[in-house]
């Protein structure tokens, strides 16, 4: 039966730049792309701006857009930068011997909650839940709800969260919907997170929807999640904390997509960042212990990745006579509109560290905040001294600089590996006599030629993205390498730098391929193959891998059991929402446990949108044994300590079938 094409629209708001892409979906072919500065105070402005320019420069029109995929930093963000909603907290039969607090506005216990068996311990009161929902829901935006063992049996939080959307019209969110891992202080706290971040994507999701319908986009809208599969809209807007480093997941699902690899590790350099995965069967491996970020422990699932402080954009300067690039992700000289008495200031003072100030009314700045800022107001680039010096009474200026960073009241420009890769000819996205002054400046203030450095602070870059691969790969297969040992430190030196001198060389040897993803990927790794000892390949399109994730991953949940033979020869099984139950055989056990997940999971995915829905299931026995992996469908119980029973379920996006039916039939 023919078909005609679907067009599916990818969307990334990355810590630089905002990518949006039209792509053919059933060939994951990229037909536009175009990008934008991502406006950290509000990323709908770059979000729209970037898909404004994809629609203009494609013939594609909005109406024919089938699938919308968006991966947001915007709860990352949210939560580094300190920003939520206030949140009521009710706790079912948990009540600690000290006081627990998670950054609640107010808190009520009530009696309830089960035992690990999924026993009651003590009944709800109807009369006491009433109370405590009148009192926490007053001045909050969400409700959150946690109870004990809730995960072998929801029952009493389903029905407090049904006495409190009866009572009121607040978002209410419950521990066991968002993990079904044991710890109910993390349970707690992804719930209260949870709530915390509502309001504010709430708000980000209502822009999108009026935006996408005024440019004439009606397809559904999916929302990446940290774990490297899709949500819809209506579910993300329950549970957004599960967006939390929805970014990095896209790349790696996006790198997978263009490469058709379904084994590779993908290494993705962007403007703030490096981010790296390993995939396996297709999927990148999951953080099992939940994602963290910033002071906040979760239970959301995340992509196992490793992320380094290191990008394009990062800084370039000199630590107690050591170069040093990144942490701080500033604005690339390059970026800076040409200015010949800017360039002379730089090559006069050796400094080509600047800061600018943010035009607008900025009332929340303390008194030395504000005079700081005065001083840079209207201005332009100014350097530290240059601040101080007009700064009245205003001696040390670094705390206010930093804070009013922090605010993002003021941004920073300096001499970064997109300014290196400007003089080298290599990018051509900007002003490159700024980057050439500015390399000049530092060179000369270190004594330094400005080829030696270039040539210094790249070999910098691209030793710091081999080594964090290779700490990467010794983490996942050691379980424990430790990055602060001087001598590790000096293998993976050894190890991943390009010569190979000496009596005994050294050489990783990776047996899938390394796949670059990002703009600056293709210059930054053009030796990793040789410093790792791996195929190095960089699809067509690879520099918006990203937003090509966002649109091209699928519906995907997944959840473990295990089964644990006694002493009484029978088989204990044990699933999360369930609790444990006893089995007089293994494979009855392992049984009830792939059903019982089974079903739970596709009911997860109907939820998120998904269609064509298909359930894996993986066995894994861990024997007391030297070497006791057993085989994946190992019926043998000898030895064994316990078996993992992993049930994966995944399904298609809600895309149109946009098939052309035969009018002869």
């Amino acid at each position: 039966m023919p078909s005609k094409p679907r067009y599916g629209l990818g969307i990334d708001t990355g810590g630089t730049y905002t990518d949006a892409v039209i792509v053919e979906m059933d060939g994951v072919k990229v037909l536009a792309k175009r990008k934008a500065q991502t406006t950290h105070h509000d990323l709908s402005i770059g979000l729209l701006e970037a898909v404004d320019a994809v629609f203009s420069s494609s013939d594609i029109p909005p109406e024919e857009i089938g699938l919308v995929g968006i991966s947001t930093t915007l709860a990352t963000n949210s939560i580094l930068e300190g920003h939520g909603g206030e949140v009521g907290l009710i706790l079912i039969g948990w009540d600690p011997v000290e006081e627990v607090h998670f950054q609640e506005k107010s808190l009520v216990h009530v009696r309830g909650g089960y035992d690990p068996k999924g026993k009651a311990k003590a009944s709800l009161d109807q009369d006491q839940v009433r109370k405590a929902v009148e009192k926490i829901s007053e001045g909050v935006d969400a409700i959150a709800i946690s109870g004990l063992f809730s995960i072998a049996n929801a029952s009493q939080e389903r029905d407090v969260k049904r006495i409190a959307r009866e009572m009121t019209d607040l978002p209410v969110v419950a521990g066991h919907e968002l993990s079904a891992e044991l710890g109910i202080g993390l349970r707690t706290e992804t719930a209260v997170l949870n709530g915390k971040l509502i309001p504010r994507v709430n708000d980000f999701f209502d822009d999108l929807e009026e935006a996408f319908r005024r440019i004439g986009v009606k397809a559904p809208i999916m929302i990446y999640k940290g774990d490297g599969s899709v949500m819809s809209l209506e579910v993300a807007r329950e549970r957004p904390v599960e967006t939390i480093l929805s970014g990095p997941a896209a790349s790696a699902m996006g790198g997978k997509a263009l490469a058709g690899l379904e084994e590779c590790i993908i290494v993705d350099i962007g403007g703030t960042s490096t981010d790296i995965a390993v995939l396996e069967e297709g999927f990148p491996m999951i953080m099992h212990e939940g994602a963290k970020v910033g002071e906040w422990r979760t239970r959301v699932k995340a992509v196992d990745m490793l992320t380094v402080a290191l990008g394009g954009d990062s800084r370039i300067h000199f630590e107690r006579q050591m170069l040093r690039v990144g942490p701080d992700r500033v604005l690339p000289l390059c970026m800076l509109p040409g200015d010949e008495k800017l360039k002379q200031r730089m090559l006069h003072s050796g400094v080509s560290h600047f800061y600018m100030a943010e035009k607008g009314e900025h009332p929340s700045l303390t008194t030395n905040e504000k005079k700081v800022y005065d001083v840079l107001a209207g201005n332009g680039p100014m350097t530290a001294n240059e601040i101080r010096d007009r700064a009245e009474g205003l001696w040390i200026i670094d705390s206010h600089l930093k804070s009013l960073r922090h605010k993002g009241v003021l941004h920073a420009s300096a001499l970064t590996p997109t300014d290196i890769l400007h003089t080298q000819g290599v990018l051509d996205i900007g002003d490159r006599s700024m980057a050439e002054a500015g390399l000049e400046a530092m060179a000369k203030h270190i004594k330094m030629e400005p080829g030696q450095l270039a040539h210094m602070s790249m070999d910098e870059v691209r030793r710091i993205v081999s080594a964090s691969i290779f700490r990467k790969l010794m983490q996942d297969d050691l379980g424990g390498w430790n990055t602060d040992c001087g001598h590790c430190a000096a293998l993976v030196h050894k190890a991943t730098r390009p010569s190979r001198e000496g009596v005994m060389h050294l050489q990783p040897r990776c047996s899938v391929p390394i796949i670059g993803v990002g703009a600056p990927a293709v210059h930054i790794m053009d030796d990793l193959g040789d410093r790792m000892g791996a195929e190095l390949l960089f699809p067509p399109e690879h520099e918006v891998g990203n937003a090509v994730g966002a649109v091209c991953s699928k519906v995907m949940e997944s959840l473990s059991a295990t089964v644990t033979p006694t002493i009484n020869f029978t088989f204990l099984a044990n699933v999360p929402f369930i609790g444990p139950m006893e089995y007089n055989h293994f494979d009855s056990a392992v049984e009830n446990c792939r059903s019982s997940l089974t079903r739970h999971l596709k009911a997860k995915a109907e939820a998120s949108g998904g269609k064509n829905i298909k359930a894996y299931s993986k066995v894994k026995v861990n024997r007391a044994i030297e070497g006791g992996w057993g085989a994946w469908e190992d019926k043998d119980t000898q030895g064994m300590n316990y078996a993992e029973i992993t049930v994966r379920v995944v399904a298609d996006p809600p895309l149109p079938d946009n098939r052309v039916k035969d009018v002869n039939n």
